[in-house]
């Protein structure tokens, strides 16, 4: 979503009258004319010139302007994985529970700042991803949140799954989440080109979402982090999606 510029040269009540004027300029010698030879009373004269300017006014404000007048949409906010679904597991710690804990802060820090947006449950519910791809259909954007997994527990790093038009965004969120925790970025300045992911073709990507990997559960150093900084990282990410949404 892009909001309209406020810039009032763009209205066609503001042009129009413009353009009347300009014209006026053009037709009041005609209609000086007119009032010698009697054709217009002069005590009508100055309401002809205003009766132009304000029916160019109104019927500018009453004239349609596509371009204008396009439905906003919102924003989807999704944590991976389900209730039925803990995703990847350290010890008690299930990744469904902590990106939905991740998911609720983005969507305070959304809604305090004025965006429409919506999200896969409320509180702990966290719905399969058929909720969430749902979501995804007239929204502006829409973004998951997942943790990585791996053998290795040394492991590490933020990354954001997404095609190619995403690329920017992928990058500005992954950079907010791994300033936030202190981490450091996979992939190209963290993104993550879905045709290029180990993954596969991810339905929530093709979709038109995009799906940020807060970093490794199977990490303790960075679980840790994530756990004590989690809301200051929703914080970061959600000032990502609020300056998407406004075109900054």
């Amino acid at each position: 979503m892009k909001f309209i510029e406020q810039n009032a040269w763009q209205f066609l009540s503001v042009k129009l009258p413009v353009l009347g004027a300009f014209l006026l300029l053009v037709l009041i010698p005609g209609l000086q004319w007119a009032v010698d030879f009697k054709l217009i009373p002069v005590e009508y004269h100055a309401y002809v010139t205003g009766g132009v300017m304000v029916f160019l006014s109104w019927l500018g404000k009453k004239w349609y302007q596509p371009t204008l007048h396009h439905p906003l949409g919102f924003v989807a906010v999704t944590a991976g994985h389900s209730n039925s679904d803990p995703g990847a597991v350290n010890g008690k710690i299930k990744e469904s529970e902590l990106v939905t804990n991740f998911r609720n802060a983005v969507a305070f820090y959304l809604r305090e700042a004025g965006l429409a947006t919506k999200t896969d449950g409320t509180n702990s519910r966290n719905d399969p991803l058929s909720s969430a791809l749902k979501l995804i259909k007239g929204s502006s954007i829409a973004v998951e949140f997942h943790m990585n997994a791996a053998a290795s527990k040394q492991a590490n790093g933020i990354e954001t799954i997404a095609l190619p038009r995403d690329k920017k965004l992928a990058q500005d969120l992954s950079a907010a989440v791994a300033t936030a925790l202190g981490s450091r970025l996979r992939g190209d300045n963290g993104w993550i080109d879905q045709s290029k992911s180990a993954r596969g073709s991810l339905a929530y990507i093709n979709a038109g979402g995009l799906i940020v990997e807060l970093g490794f559960i199977s990490n303790e150093a960075e679980l840790a982090a994530f756990q004590a900084r989690y809301w200051i990282a929703a914080k970061a990410v959600a000032k990502v999606l609020i300056e998407y949404e406004k075109g900054a």
